[in-house]
């Protein structure tokens, strides 16, 4: 029996370094902002839904915000907030919340296109293919540096 338990133990082990290792890899092979998560084309089509929705009370500086309870959607204060957390938080966000004079009604897809308006103007790179519901576990960054 107690060889039994060897092996038992052994491939238990086994599997465990396996599961580990892959939840490993899966971290370190997480898709960023700073991966090229949105198209060009995708963030230039939502600038007029943003200056028509967003732009009363979102500027993307601290600088240009109009009235002090605004909340600049970059600089410190967007990244401080939205680092490190998944896309699909902000899209919620906005898809739920947004506007919150309840001015307008923002559709999931009209909020992923925002959300790459909104990455564009925080100089994150485009990359080849639109920011979309399956991609939108990546996780916001600060950019690498300005475009």
């Amino acid at each position: 029996m107690g060889s039994k338990v060897r092996v038992i133990l052994a491939g238990s082990l086994v599997a465990w370094v396996t599961v580990l290792t892959t939840a490993v890899g899966v971290v370190q092979t997480k898709k960023t902002t700073n991966d090229g998560v949105y198209t060009k084309t995708q963030a230039d089509g939502a600038k007029p839904q943003f200056d028509k929705i967003c732009s009363d009370c979102h500027a993307f500086t601290v600088a240009a915000k109009k009235n002090p309870k605004d909340k600049p959607l970059g600089d410190d204060p967007f990244f401080g907030e939205w680092s490190g957390r998944p896309l699909s938080e902000l899209v919620s966000l906005i898809h739920l919340t947004m506007p919150d004079d309840g001015s307008a009604d923002v559709s999931e897809e009209e909020a992923i296109n925002l959300v790459a308006y909104i990455l564009q103007q925080n100089g994150f790179a485009p990359g080849s293919a639109p920011l979309a519901r399956e991609s939108l576990t990546a996780i916001l960054e600060r950019p690498l540096k300005k475009q």
